[in-house]
C-alpha cells in the first residue's frame, strides 16, 4: 500500500463523473491559488467503478496491440484512463486552487495489487496525498484506489505540475507524503535496442477522450495546438503508454508496478522507436519512445514485477 487513508471531506459519485459538468467548471475556473496557498482535503469516490469488456477492447485497438486482446498491460493501465474522468472532477472541483487548464501531467505511478475482473465492481477513490512548492512551479500528487470493501486491488498516483512562483524560497517544502514516481527517471540511452517503432496516426482521438474524458483541444486539432506553440495535435500521454506496454513482454503475476515521466508531445503522423532495457535489478524493464530526429525520448517509463512494496515511495 502507498500509504495510509486518512478522514476528508467526501464526493461521492453513482455513476461515472459527468465530462459536461466537469468542462463547465473547467470553462469557469479562477485562480485562488494566493488566497488559499494549499489544495483542499478532497475524497472523491465513484461507486461501482467497473472495467468493461468494451473499454478495454478499445485501448487494446487504440494501442495498436497485434492481437486486439486485453492482457495484463491494458489490466494495469486501463483504470488509470477509464477512472480519469474522477481526476478530472477533482481538477475542477471549486475548491481546487488553479484552474486545470495550467496544469500538465508529469509523472504517473500504477501498480497493480491483485487480479481485476472485466464488470467486477469497485469503489474508485482519489485524494491528494501531497503537494511541492518548486523554484518554477508547483507539483501536486492525487492518489487513486481500486478497493473491495477493505481489499486495494490497484493504486495509482498521477503527478501534475503548474508553471508559475507559488512562494517564496522559505516556502519550498514538500506537505504530504510523496508517494509516486521519482522526480528523476531512469536513462534509457538513445542507441539501447529497439524494440519496436510505429507511425502515431491521427484517428481515434475522439474515442480515446471517450475513455478518459479529457477532449482537451490539444489533442483533436493542429490549428489549436499550434496557437499554443506546439507543432500539431499531439496524442495523449496514457495513449502512448498503452501502446509501449502492448509492445513489452509483459507476463500476467500477481503485482505489476509501472512508473512512467512524461517529458514531451508526441505528435499525430510521427514516427516514432520504442528502446529497452533491463532494470538494473533485474526482473524489470526500463523503455523510452523517441520522435525520429528527436534526441530526447517523449515517455520514459520503468515496468517492475512484483515490486518490493514497502519501497514503493
Amino acid at each position: 500500500m502507498l500509504g495510509t487513508y486518512k478522514s476528508m471531506s467526501s464526493v461521492i459519485y453513482t455513476e461515472r463523473p459527468s465530462t459536461p459538468a466537469f468542462l463547465a467548471r473547467a470553462l469557469c475556473a479562477r485562480n485562488i491559488w494566493a488566497r488559499q496557498q494549499k489544495f483542499p482535503d478532497l475524497h472523491l469516490i465513484w461507486r461501482r467503478y467497473s472495467v468493461q469488456a468494451h473499454d478495454a477492447d478499445k485501448l487494446s485497438m487504440l494501442a495498436g496491440a497485434a492481437d486486439r486482446q486485453p492482457d495484463a498491460s491494458v489490466l494495469l493501465l486501463i483504470p488509470h484512463v477509464t477512472g480519469f474522468p474522477l481526476l478530472m472532477a477533482m481538477l475542477t472541483h471549486p475548491s481546487w486552487p488553479i484552474p486545470i487548464w495550467r496544469a500538465l501531467q508529469v509523472r504517473n505511478r500504477l501498480l497493480q495489487h491483485g487480479p481485476i475482473g472485466l464488470g467486477d465492481e469497485f469503489d474508485l477513490v482519489a485524494e491528494v496525498s501531497g503537494w511541492r512548492i518548486l523554484e518554477k512551479g508547483i507539483e501536486v500528487d492525487v492518489r487513486s484506489r481500486l478497493q473491495t470493501g477493505d481489499d486495494t486491488r490497484w493504486e495509482s498516483v498521477v503527478t501534475f505540475y503548474y508553471r508559475g512562483v507559488h512562494g517564496s524560497g522559505q516556502d519550498r517544502a514538500a506537505h504530504g507524503e510523496m508517494l509516486g514516481a521519482p522526480l528523476v527517471s531512469p536513462k534509457v540511452e538513445a542507441n539501447a535496442d529497439a524494440l519496436a517503432s510505429w507511425r502515431v496516426e491521427p484517428i481515434g482521438k475522439w474515442a480515446f477522450g471517450s475513455l478518459t474524458g479529457d477532449y482537451n483541444p490539444m489533442h483533436q486539432w493542429n490549428w489549436y495546438a499550434r496557437r499554443l506553440g506546439f507543432r500539431a495535435a499531439s496524442a495523449h500521454s496514457q495513449r502512448i503508454a498503452a501502446s509501449c506496454l502492448s509492445r513489452l513482454p509483459i507476463s500476467n503475476g500477481a503485482v505489476h508496478q509501472l512508473d512512467l515521466w512524461i517529458k514531451g508531445p508526441i505528435y499525430f503522423g510521427s514516427e516514432v522507436v520504442q528502446r529497452q532495457v533491463e532494470t538494473d535489478s533485474g526482473g524489470g524493464l526500463d523503455f523510452g519512445v523517441w520522435m525520429t530526429g528527436e534526441d530526447r525520448p517523449a515517455l520514459v517509463g520503468r515496468w517492475t514485477m512484483e515490486p518490493n512494496v514497502s519501497e514503493v515511495r
